[in-house]
């Protein structure tokens, strides 16, 4: 069947401009254009004079489009709803079609095949294709690596870099290989060898024992790689360790009795919160075991309604069981709780900082530092056994052998932020010297040269003789600070790749949250290496503009509430 001719041309008029080539002018001013029907279409949607015209004659609309342009809507269509996550279904809606039919009749909506498929396989190409532009342009990469089972039980394996910008490189379904130490080193040196091993200067992966075993594997195969564990799953670790004292469990064991009676029991609530507004507005928290730092949230929650919830104690009209009540007003569980948290308050602080979009890797040596002061400071006080206070001491030694490598002490050295704030011991001085030294053998920079430029950056020296420079350094990241304003100097290109390391998997973890939120959206239909290129294009194009998926693609975790409510189906 031959293809209609568009309405549109019978707007203008053909023409031959001064170089002699075929123009269209517009019949109601004076604009040419050459032939392209959508161009045309579109500037009579704008021109004063058509829409005048168009006024007093038929409505002005699409009735056709021609092939490339079909092509063109189609592919921008398919982006729009990747970018949001929006159902593949959607363009099989029949108030879609209707709206789509009005605007553009000659326009035919690409089915739900076509959008899984094939324009599904071009989009990512064309997303994956600038994933490694940005990775070619950049002086040096850290790879982020993180395994973790979905709905279906299929072993993923998460491989994000950043150039500073987490980009979403590589999801594997590992399906029926088992996550040996080996297994998992070979897959990340596939992935190293796709980037370039030159380009790769650290593996941030999570606390998994074989992944930590796989890190022997890649500092033997790639010297100049250094792999560095995730910063909040070691301080998560600490948390559960400490979680696991005796002491410690038998308290967290009473409070959540406590908090499951007050959420269950509406009998028990609802007669309070006429009387007292902070019961009827209170959200008592439990915890999960996936995030310890929960803990802190549940015991905050009881100790803000204590004076409530003891009121409703010694009430004769409130129905909860005499062991509750006796918690209540039992004046040594609320003084444990208090004491509890003055020791596992610091550490989820330091998770919040650790896990937030601005840290750097800089910060992971301060904040252990911070937090090694606070607990020694705690501890003495806390109702613990002088074996368990022991354990507590040994426990933070490991989160410290785990989270602190001699890279952090050269970003926390390397950081402008920490310039003149010495907090380094002198072993973390030499292992902070020795990787830049080894860094600048391997980016063929002269080492005599580079270390110079320390000396200067360490005593405000040249470049950095200045107040300015060092106010500037407050709002930009140190990574922009080394790579703009102190591009000049030999310890510049360093600096820039030591400071663009994120010191957490944090990126793969707000990615791996869009898995369920697309599957929920899109489907069960989908097969994993489809769900895994739906998800790395939406995250890969807000990367690239941010605010192109809109409100959709904010990688919130779930509200507090319905975490809690998950937890108690569960029991």
């Amino acid at each position: 069947m031959p293809r209609l001719v568009s309405d549109v041309w019978k707007h203008f008029t053909p023409a031959i401009n001064d170089d002699g080539k075929t123009v269209y002018m517009c019949n109601y001013c004076t604009k040419q254009y050459v032939k392209n029907a959508t161009k045309l279409q579109v500037h009579l949607t704008k021109c004063k004079n058509a829409t005048l015209y168009q006024s007093s004659q038929e409505p002005l609309f699409c009735h056709t489009i021609e092939d490339h342009s079909h092509k063109n809507a189609d592919e921008s269509l398919a982006r729009a709803v990747y970018a949001t996550g929006s159902p593949l279904m959607l363009t099989e809606n029949v108030y879609w079609k209707s709206f789509f039919n009005v605007v553009c009749p000659g326009y035919s909506l690409p089915n739900k095949d076509a959008l899984s498929n094939h324009l599904l396989e071009s989009e990512f190409n064309r997303v994956q294709g600038k994933v490694k532009e940005l990775i070619e342009k950049a002086d040096g990469v850290a790879v982020i690596s993180e395994g973790w089972s979905n709905v279906r039980g299929d072993g993923i394996i998460n491989y994000i870099v950043s150039t500073p910008l987490p980009l979403v490189f590589k999801t594997t379904d590992t399906r029926d290989n088992t996550h040996t130490s080996n297994y998992i080193a070979d897959e990340i040196k596939a992935v190293i060898d796709d980037i370039g091993p030159n380009k790769v200067f650290a593996i941030v992966t999570d606390s998994a024992a074989n992944m930590k075993a796989a890190w022997a594997l890649l500092e033997e195969a790639y010297p100049h790689i250094t792999p560095i564990g995730c910063a909040a799953h070691g301080l998560n670790l600490l948390l559960k360790d400490i979680m696991s004292l005796q002491t410690m469990e038998t308290l967290h064991k009473t409070a959540r009795q406590v908090v499951q009676v007050v959420r269950r029991k509406d009998d028990v609530v609802v007669p309070y919160s006429k009387e007292n507004s902070k019961i009827k507005n209170s959200t008592q928290n439990l915890p999960c075991d996936t995030g310890w730092a929960r803990v802190v949230t549940m015991y905050s929650s009881l100790l803000k309604d204590k004076e409530s919830l003891q009121e409703m104690a010694k009430s004769q009209s409130a129905d909860i069981e005499i062991s509750i009540k006796k918690t209540l007003l039992d004046d040594v569980f609320w003084e444990r709780v208090v004491r509890s948290l003055s020791l596992l308050s610091p550490i989820a602080s330091a998770i919040d900082q650790i896990e937030g979009v601005d840290a750097v890797l800089s910060d992971v040596l301060r904040l252990y530092t911070d937090l090694k002061d606070k607990i020694s400071m705690a501890l003495p006080s806390v109702l613990l056994l002088n074996t368990e206070k022991t354990a507590v001491i040994r426990f933070v030694e490991v989160c410290e052998e785990f989270c602190v490598k001699p890279i952090h002490a050269a970003a926390y050295m390397l950081d402008p932020k920490h310039n003149g704030k010495q907090i380094l011991s002198g072993e973390q001085i030499n292992s902070a010297y020795y990787v830049i030294s080894t860094l600048s053998h391997h980016l063929n920079l002269e080492e005599g040269k580079v270390l110079a430029s320390l000396a200067k950056f360490s005593t405000k020296q040249g470049l950095w003789n200045g107040d300015g420079i060092w106010q500037s350094c407050q709002h930009i990241s140190p990574f922009t600070w080394w790579k703009g304003l102190c591009a000049s100097e030999a310890l510049s290109p360093i600096a820039s790749v030591v400071l663009q390391i994120p010191p957490t998997v944090s990126a793969s973890n707000r990615h791996r949250a869009l898995f369920g939120k697309t599957k929920r959206n899109v489907g069960n239909i989908l097969s994993n290496n489809r769900l895994e290129k739906l998800v790395a294009i939406r995250v890969n194009l807000n990367l690239f503009e941010p605010g192109t998926g809109g409100s959709t693609t904010q990688l919130h975790s779930d509200t507090k509430e319905r975490i809690m409510d998950m937890v108690l189906q569960s029991e």
